[in-house]
């Protein structure tokens, strides 16, 4: 797939720029690599195919691949000569001027979602064995709040690739397994959430997808997390920081396939005003009927203005949000979460402790270069599947992921390039479950995802490096009630057949607290 952006633009600088042409004939030739710079050793990135002085508009035509888009490298040239202009010639930028904007080379395909969701932004042209997107009406701060990589990610979704292309290419479907421990021994069938009821373990919340986990579990939900800190994180140099667990709006809407993709699998938050007299008739109602009045309630709450976490790993980037970093001397940046809860609303998709609402999670997450975070993002998936395999003694496969928000229909459709590990950013650590059914048949459980986000939340929170290097970022979710339910499903409870290590971990296992259904 020969994708090629062409875009034509012009630069608007605050004064004429025709007495310093040969000026800045140098300054597009130094921008060069900067051009190049993300791409390939193979790929050529992106080129000035030509440009022009006129009065104060510099203009420009600029073609490039799929890997260094056309206007992201306007964007670099414009922060590259701001700087030059700036501080040689006195001369500020006013403004870019998009005139132009093409990408070819797209397969044939019913492109109509994308034509919808671009509403009148962009129109599809079908040539002689290809699509053309057209853009219109689009300006700098399109540009820049990256509107153009969502219609391209939405066009590019659409393509169906056929299995002899997917052959040549070494592409392969979302779901491949990359790597399995084979068959295990397996001392269990039983529903875990059938028995860590009926065994005190755990009860269900009056709240849908919640539960209270006793001594017993806790202790097993523990010692797995111990073993990852200790086994696979510290080792590569993770910190433990603690994350709020509470996000505003402004700041999750900052996080690429939440607001857009995942907007109703999130729990909305809104505050009542803080006066003397508020909520006074939802209290007095209380005080009197003990009734809840729901209605009252929204007559006063202000919002929603948060989200219960989603992720975890927000508040790491909000962290860094305007800050510039130094390649050689702040990174890498290695941290791990392990603070508390994490939330998505399932709505009636809630089973066992598998799928629930309210789910603890141990989450690492990195700020590196590009070739760390990739790097990173394997060491971390092989030691936590070596953990998973060796230790805790589990049936589990490697699998290429697929984005959280990601339907499995889709999934199924998507192929990704496996040929070099950027070329897929998420490998996700899977455990079967035998109540679930046979091991070809049944869903396997996702209890670990590692991710290479590349410079999607660099971008997004708008981080800097101080020379304009590249920054990438990685993340990794340990799903330990997922953990925990994989262990469970396959060791069963007891506890004097569970592997060595775990009961060196646990010592004693608690006992869980005994109830009566009646007085006697």
């Amino acid at each position: 797939m020969n994708i090629l952006f062409k875009l034509e633009a012009s630069i608007k600088a605050s004064r004429s720029l025709e007495d310093i042409a040969t000026k800045l004939s140098e300054y597009l030739d130094e921008v060069k690599p900067l051009l190049r710079r993300g791409a390939p050793a193979k790929a050529e990135g992106a080129r000035i195919e030509w440009w022009s002085i006129d009065g104060q508009y510099l203009k420009l035509r600029i073609v490039s691949d799929r890997y260094v888009r056309a206007h992201d490298a306007l964007l670099r040239i414009r922060r590259y000569l701001s700087e030059k202009l700036g501080r040689e010639h006195k001369i500020g930028i006013r403004g870019l001027i998009i005139d132009k904007y093409l990408i070819e080379g797209l397969p044939k395909a019913d492109y109509s979602s994308v034509v919808s969701m671009a509403g009148g932004m962009a129109t599809i042209r079908n040539m002689d064995g290809y699509s053309v997107i057209e853009f219109h009406n689009i300006d700098e701060r399109d540009l820049e709040n990256r509107v153009i990589d969502r219609i391209v990610s939405i066009a590019l979704s659409e393509v169906k690739s056929k299995p002899a292309e997917l052959v040549e290419a070494n592409l392969v479907p979302l779901g491949y397994t990359l790597k399995y421990t084979g068959e295990k021994e397996i001392e269990f069938e039983g529903d875990v959430a059938e028995f860590i009821v009926k065994l005190g373990w755990a009860k269900r919340y009056p709240g849908r997808g919640q539960w209270i986990l006793t001594a017993p579990i806790t202790s097993l939900l523990n010692a797995i997390k111990s073993m990852i800190v200790d086994g696979v994180l510290n080792p590569l140099g993770f910190e433990e920081w603690m994350l709020p667990k509470l996000t505003p709006l402004s700041v999750i809407a900052r996080m690429p396939g939440y607001l857009d993709h995942l907007a109703e699998g999130m729990i909305y938050c809104m505050v009542p005003p803080r006066r003397e007299d508020a909520l006074a008739d939802f209290k007095r109602n209380f005080i009197t009927r003990r009734e809840v009045d729901v209605e009252s309630l929204r007559r006063e709450l202000e919002g929603p203005l948060y989200v219960l976490e989603p992720a975890q790993c927000t508040p790491f980037y909000q962290f860094f949000s305007g800050e510039y970093i130094d390649v050689d001397e702040d990174l890498p940046v290695k941290v791990y979460d392990q603070s508390g809860w994490t939330w998505r609303w399932e709505g009636k998709g809630v089973r066992g402790l598998e799928r629930t609402i309210e789910f603890y999670r141990l989450e690492a997450v990195w700020l590196t270069s590009r070739s760390d975070a990739v790097e990173l993002r394997d060491r971390v998936a092989e030691e936590s599947y070596k953990l998973a395999d060796k230790l805790l003694e589990l049936e589990v496969r490697m699998v290429v992921g697929a984005p959280f928000y990601m339907s499995s229909e889709e999934a199924g459709r998507t192929y990704v390039d496996i040929s070099s590990p950027e070329g897929y950013p998420t490998v996700d650590l899977e455990a079967w479950l035998p109540y679930r059914g046979s091991r070809s048949e049944s869903e396997w459980l996702e209890i670990g995802a590692y991710t290479c986000a590349k410079d999607k939340y660099v971008r997004s929170f708008n981080i800097h490096e101080v020379k304009d290097r590249e920054v990438w970022t990685g993340c990794a979710g340990f799903g330990l009630t997922r953990w925990v339910t994989a262990f469970l499903a396959q060791h069963g409870f007891d506890y004097d057949k569970w592997p060595k290590e775990v009961r060196r971990k646990i010592g004693r296992l608690p006992n869980p607290p005994r109830t009566r259904s009646t007085r006697s």
